[in-house]
């Protein structure tokens, strides 16, 4: 959802650079070009000769504040420069206590959007290796890597590419997302395997996709594989929080996961990051039947995992949770209701087994 806009500042308003030019923490990347702490100044006697330089002067240059929509509050600037080769160079700057918002990915994109709007034909960016933030922020918004040399690494987004959207991911990307998922190979939850061995979130989100797989026929007006993939991601927050069961999850502790998640999506490289972003939106939102579909795997499959394990691995409230819940999910589909019966009757003969 945009909840920045682009706004070229007054020149009473350059105090708002000038704080973040002075400020250590947001300049700290500068510190190898500006040693001792990156910070630049920027008296105010220095405005009118800047601003003359740099506003109004597009394409050759372009700079403007990110300013919030909700409160019209500065968080940050970007700007654009034509270099002696023919391309512009850009920045992105966001002011360190607005960091961590996914607002340099949201600058970046208005930024092209403008400058392509505006003779732009190929937009640069080069800074070191080791920013791994940076990188995945242009990655997302679709710049390519060009080059790598000496501990510098070089990127580009021509207009061609900004336009038909960038559907390229680069391998090491690729393995970022597969290490983060990975965690959640690790990520326990408090249920048990038939065996007594706790189940990893990765199993469980294993099996509810396989259940969208196989009732692809039982839903032929749903789009499954979209339902396969909610079930895939539905639990990727939890490589961040690890898992919380239902019983004891609170409202701060979902707003925590969830905020975390979409941290990570919104650095992801385009256009997997708005891919996802839709998803997730659609799976919380539970007005499709799609989503609906997979909210009622996502809990069944619980239960089913409960009637599989060991009964003394059972919490005490789960002899009463386990035959009322998720019925009201299921509600409105006649076969997932006569599936959540037929688990109820094995929860039933479980609890009269004592096993």
């Amino acid at each position: 959802m945009k909840n920045l806009t682009l706004y070229i500042p007054q020149p009473k308003e350059l105090s708002f650079r000038q704080r973040m030019l002075s400020d250590p923490e947001t300049m700290a990347y500068n510190a190898p070009w500006f040693p001792p702490d990156g910070c630049i100044d920027f008296p105010q006697s220095a405005w009118e000769r800047w601003y003359a330089d740099w506003i109004g002067r597009e394409p050759e240059r372009f700079f403007a504040y990110l300013k919030r929509d909700s409160d019209g509050a500065f968080v940050g600037d970007v700007c654009f420069r034509c270099t002696p080769e023919g391309g512009w160079d850009t920045e992105v700057l966001i002011y360190a206590p607005e960091r961590g918002k996914g607002y340099g990915t949201q600058g970046l994109r208005l930024l092209a959007e403008h400058a392509f709007s505006h003779g732009v034909t190929c937009l640069h960016n080069e800074f070191e290796t080791t920013r791994d933030a940076a990188y995945r922020m242009h990655r997302a918004v679709g710049f390519r890597e060009t080059g790598r040399l000496d501990g510098m690494v070089y990127l580009e987004l021509t207009e061609e590419d900004y336009r038909k959207g960038n559907k390229h991911m680069e391998p090491r990307e690729f393995l970022d997302i597969l290490h983060v998922a990975e965690r959640l190979k690790d990520t326990m939850r408090h249920c048990t395997t038939s065996q007594g061995r706790r189940e990893s979130v990765a199993e469980h989100s294993y099996r509810i996709a396989l259940m969208a797989m196989l009732l692809k026929d039982v839903f032929p007006d749903a789009d499954m594989d979209k339902v396969t993939r909610m079930c895939l991601i539905h639990d990727l927050g939890e490589c961040f929080t690890g898992d919380i069961p239902t019983f004891l999850k609170t409202e701060a502790d979902a707003e925590t996961e969830d905020q975390l998640l979409d941290r990570w999506v919104k650095s992801l490289p385009a256009p997997l990051d708005d891919e996802l972003s839709a998803l997730y939106a659609e799976m919380n939102a539970q007005k499709t039947p799609e989503a609906k579909i997979y909210k009622s795997l996502d809990k069944l499959e619980a239960v089913i995992q409960h009637n599989e394990s060991p009964i003394e691995t059972w919490e005490p409230n789960e002899y009463e949770l386990n035959k009322t819940y998720a019925f009201d999910t299921v509600a409105f589909s006649d076969w997932l209701t006569a599936l959540r019966k037929e688990i109820y009757n094995d929860t039933i003969e479980k609890i009269a087994s004592g096993k």
